[in-house]
């Protein structure tokens, strides 16, 4: 990130300029709450599984929430976890998935609900797909997580028809 570099206290010039700066610090980066941009995140492989995992935070913002489908066969959860490190040292990859405003963050959390809980992988997968139906991600985002990673496809799914998945609705 490009830093402002110091700010000057009052009546100190800077040199650069040859002005007088008034104005409190400003924030090292300004969060923008008017958007929320989605990420795809790869961790680190554990017991030779690699977990994936949809990240939403406002642009600027260090913290966020991670929608994942978390657990082993036979015993998922969804996992919704607010206010998590973006920059995770569990992470070992970060994908831009695209930005959307913050009015329709709600339709991430609902969406998240519908989708059979199934592998990590395809359950991302499958909320790119909910969110590229609803025009919130670019067609094409799904086909390329779906079709350019190998996928376990031991537990499948699909992503789920257009009510709250049965799962779900169980254990509510």
């Amino acid at each position: 990130m490009p830093s402002r570099g110091p700010t000057m206290p009052r009546g100190q010039t800077d040199h650069h300029h040859h002005h007088c700066h008034s104005t409190a610090r400003e924030p090292r980066e300004r969060i923008d709450y008017d958007h929320c941009e989605l990420y795809v995140q790869i961790c680190y492989p554990q017991n030779d599984a690699v977990h994936w995992l949809i990240f939403m935070k406002y642009p600027g913002a260090e913290h966020g929430t991670r929608f994942h489908s978390t657990g082993w066969m036979g015993n998922r959860e969804l996992s919704i976890e607010t206010n998590k490190r973006f920059d995770s040292q569990a992470v070992e990859s970060t994908q831009y998935l695209g930005t959307i405003h913050e009015t329709d963050s709600y339709q991430v959390h609902r969406e998240s609900e519908k989708i059979p809980l199934q592998s990590c992988q395809l359950w991302a997968c499958y909320l790119i797909l909910r969110l590229e139906r609803k025009r919130l991600l670019k067609k094409g985002t799904y086909d390329h997580y779906m079709n350019c990673y190998e996928h376990s496809m031991g537990e499948h799914y699909g992503p789920g028809d257009g009510v709250e998945c049965r799962i779900h609705l169980r254990r509510g």
